[in-house]
């Protein structure tokens, strides 16, 4: 039996698709756009259960952290900001989408290209501290050309929409502003495009999306081959059959033999007919093996712990906690700091130099391990101070709190070796009242003289 996924160097039939167009859209030339873009969409989103999920789980991740705003004040020190134009952008950037929904949306687009394009609805290209934009608004990928400048710059940038008109949008050749922002993974074959992580996983796609036609099919047959029907001649006849035997004889197969309704049916054979079984061995069904394998690559390409998707392999509840808090904080929030920095050096501007948008990672409820695991760490710290250890938490002084205590005793350490300690076992060491070393008073008390 032929392995399902070897490919033969010929072209392929007519309505075949060609595994190897991943690498053959010419990246180095004009970026994902257009049929190309349309294309990547279509087969390694769309058809790739591992990638969609990949990229959701991601573009799922950065939207759920609620943004922050800062202002830097003296020494650099950032006073959060809880009420300002800024933030009411964020939150609804624009009629269509909220803030959460615009912030999927955009790393879906940067994810599944390696570009995201936000148009500032508003925003003049000459004036750094200009007037701020109205809205924010994501453009599709796929429309959006870049003509390339004599520079570092691009010369500007040119959308289609769906109705074949085109928009373009300058570029200030001097600061390189623009109303575009352009977020770009790095392309070491394209200076102006950015390159998807499915360029990297495409023959991952490939073989997981062929193996599951594959399994399909296998499904469709009984989950093996039927079997092969031998035609038996008589003496001095060829074994073969005619034209309409052999027809009717495919006619009958396709029609009440195969598929998973009729799994199982019996057949009922003319004469000269023969049925012999065939069957898979186990090296030919080492397919879903090699579809496994695939899907670790592609989760692999976007940064996502395979444990997550449910890929078959070391999938233990610890194991998973320890991938989930890996997901977080070696792809998640660099993904997301990645995109604020962009947005602080294009947008906050407008609306004040010392204006800061970033995140609260105190409030991310995926790294409550990780903190909790930091509090034990700072408490178990001997030579801090009480303030010290706070503001390493990120709360405020407290009076009395510049100070250390031993660990054995809990006393400040200038105070040790000053306090006397009860001895254990003692009245004062079990809450009673200490005992008095007085000495008896041996004088005569003048009413016992009386009595006498």
């Amino acid at each position: 039996m032929v392995w399902p996924f070897r490919r033969k160097d010929v072209a392929p039939p007519p309505g075949r698709k060609n595994a190897t167009y991943f690498f053959s859209l010419g990246l180095g030339k004009a970026g994902l756009t257009g049929a190309g873009y349309d294309k990547l969409a279509s087969e390694g989103y769309a058809q790739c259960v591992v990638a969609y999920a990949c990229i959701n789980l991601k573009a799922t991740a950065v939207a759920s952290v609620d943004l922050q705003l800062y202002r830097r004040g003296k020494k650099g020190k950032l006073a959060k900001v809880e009420a300002h134009e800024l933030l009411r952008l964020l939150e609804n950037p624009n009629p269509t989408q909220s803030g959460r929904e615009f912030m999927r949306h955009l790393t879906s687009y940067q994810q599944l290209c390696g570009n995201a394009y936000i148009f500032g609805n508003g925003i003049d290209p000459a004036k750094r501290t200009g007037k701020p934009p109205r809205e924010l608004q994501l453009l599709n990928p796929g429309k959006m050309r870049i003509e390339p400048g004599t520079g570092l710059f691009p010369k500007q940038y040119e959308y289609r929409s769906a109705q074949n008109v085109a928009t373009t949008f300058p570029v200030e050749q001097i600061t390189g502003r623009s109303a575009i922002l352009h977020l770009k993974s790095f392309n070491p074959l394209n200076a102006w495009y950015g390159m998807s992580p499915l360029e990297a996983a495409a023959l991952g796609v490939d073989i997981h999306n062929d193996g599951q036609r594959w399994n399909k099919r296998l499904i469709e047959n009984g989950a093996r081959p039927s079997g092969a029907l031998v035609v038996k001649g008589g003496e001095g006849h060829p074994a073969t059959l005619s034209d309409d035997q052999y027809l009717r004889v495919k006619q009958m197969i396709d029609e009440q033999f195969s598929g998973p309704a009729n799994a199982g049916r019996p057949m009922l054979l003319e004469g000269g007919l023969e049925w012999k079984e065939m069957s898979l061995n186990p090296k030919d069904m080492e397919f879903l093996e090699g579809k496994h394998s695939a899907a670790r690559d592609i989760a692999l390409a976007y940064g996502v712990p395979p444990q997550l998707l449910g890929i078959p392999g070391d999938s233990t509840y610890s194991n998973y906690s320890e991938a989930r808090t890996a997901f977080w904080t070696d792809t998640v929030l660099p993904e997301l700091g990645w995109t604020l920095d962009a947005l602080n050096r294009w947008l906050t501007p407008l609306y004040g130099e010392d204006l800061y948008v970033w995140y609260d990672e105190e409030m991310i409820p995926a790294l409550e391990t990780r903190r909790k695991e930091k509090a034990e760490r700072i408490n178990a710290a001997s030579y801090m101070t009480i303030n010290e250890k706070r503001r390493a938490m990120g709360l405020d002084d407290v009076e009395g709190g510049d100070v250390i205590f031993v660990p054995s005793t809990n006393v400040p350490l200038e105070l040790a070796g000053q306090i006397d300690l009860p001895e254990p076992g003692s009245q004062a060491d079990q809450g009673g009242e200490p005992a008095t070393d007085a000495p008896e008073d041996d004088t005569d008390d003048p009413e016992d003289d009386e009595a006498e």
